[in-house]
């Protein structure tokens, strides 16, 4: 008997064997085990390389299907998103009521935006299918189609189930998202409102309605984050819980400066470094002390323009109080032909029509002339102007001539 395995396939007798012309049954029955073995093995030769044409056919096939159905996805794609762009604008809005929670350009770009993701999702998914279907019509690739399905399948199945047992807390927290979304329109529509001048506030102005929308935008949103969070998902130390307490603590740094600022405020204005009506040079600035609030110091230029000069910048500036009347020096030349006595006399005589408690120094003396520096107390830092006009005045008046212009490299007390 010759088997092919557990399969018998022809039983054989001493008259087969003569009529073969064998010596023996044995002898008979080897050659025929040898011939029905060659016929196998040539028959899974042709059996092999026939499915491994089919399979390539089959592979070539799909192939085209596949790129048909990338171009069909991109074809559908374009003529959705050039609809959009036509007809978005007028089309896509969500209203509830009055109230127009998306406008229809934020609806319009978020739609585009998902459009172009769910391109390339299908795009993604038609060739995972075909390496797919690939990998498992060849033996020698067959093991990498289990391991690719377990990469990709696994995940994207454990994330529809957490999806699934979650789906009431999703719910819930839609709902609380969209009462968030409503409250945050009503508030920009309303300050948009008063923006416009519709509506009439009297404890904000107009100018100041985009700002302030701005702030309260954002604390609901915080808000909404820090304590709505934690009530919806039940867990204080979620995900949003914790990204609400990030942007407090970013926004607490970011205040670092302002905050600092305030302090330096306290201290200027409890302490009274600087009254309102002083005069004060700071910050190569000079003026008078106009107000003084828990932020910045107002100065009143002669000029007669404010200068506002944030209280943290006199941590690193040194400030020139010079009172309630501040103490005016000039400086000018005159002929070495007059004695310093009649120039004393002179001088002190002059600066007394414009201030009181003159002083004169002499700064420098030579073959040009001699340098006086005349100081004196007026009554603003205006009365420089004044100070040289009586000075001037009083020297035309005596006949006294101006000397050469001579500069004194003396350090300013």
């Amino acid at each position: 008997m010759v088997f092919a395995g557990a399969i018998p396939i022809v039983q054989l007798y001493e008259a087969d064997a003569k009529a073969a012309g064998d010596t023996t049954l044995d002898v008979h029955a080897a050659a025929v085990a040898t011939s029905v073995r060659q016929a196998i093995l040539s028959e899974r030769e042709r059996s092999r390389v026939a499915k491994n044409v089919m399979s390539l056919s089959f592979v070539v096939c799909l192939a085209l299907v596949a790129l048909h159905l990338m171009k069909r996805v991109g074809d559908l794609s374009d003529r959705i998103g050039g609809w959009l762009n036509d007809h978005g604008d007028r089309v896509l809005r969500i209203r509830v009521q009055r109230i127009e929670i998306a406008t229809p350009a934020v609806l319009k770009s978020t739609a585009l935006v998902a459009l172009g993701l769910a391109k390339w999702i299908g795009l993604f998914g038609i060739f995972y299918s075909w390496l797919v279907l690939v990998l498992s019509f060849f033996e020698s690739t067959r093991g990498y189609t289990e391991r690719l399905t377990g990469f990709v399948v696994t995940p994207l199945s454990q994330l529809m189930g957490r999806l699934a047992m979650a789906l009431p807390l999703l719910v819930v927290a839609g709902f609380a998202a969209l009462a968030v979304a409503v409250l945050i329109r009503f508030v920009g529509l309303f300050f948009a409102g008063v923006a416009r001048r519709e509506t009439a506030l009297t404890w904000l102005p107009a100018d100041l309605a985009a700002p302030t929308s701005v702030l309260l935008r954002v604390g609901i949103v915080v808000a909404a984050l820090v304590f709505l969070t934690p009530v919806v998902t039940g867990d204080a130390d979620g995900a949003l819980g914790r990204a609400g307490l990030t942007l407090i603590v970013a926004i607490g740094l970011s205040c670092i400066p302002i905050l600092a600022t305030g302090l330096m405020g306290v201290v200027v204005l409890f302490g009274r470094r600087v009254r309102v009506g002083d005069h004060v040079e700071l910050l190569n600035h000079s003026g008078r002390v106009a107000s003084v609030n828990l932020l910045e110091l107002r100065l009143q230029t002669a000029e007669s323009a404010e200068v506002r000069v944030p209280h943290l910048s006199l941590l690193r500036q040194p400030v020139r109080v010079l009172g309630q009347r501040p103490r005016i020096s000039v400086e000018l030349s005159l002929a070495s032909g007059v004695a310093p006595a009649t120039a004393f006399l002179l001088l002190e005589e002059a600066a007394t029509r414009a201030g009181r408690d003159v002083r004169i120094d002499i700064l420098r003396a030579d073959a040009d002339g001699v340098l006086y520096r005349v100081t004196a107390v007026c009554e603003s830092l205006e009365g420089r102007s004044l100070l040289w006009l009586a000075l001037i005045d009083g020297l035309n008046t005596a006949g006294v001539a101006l000397g050469r212009a001579v500069r004194a490299e003396v350090p300013r007390t």
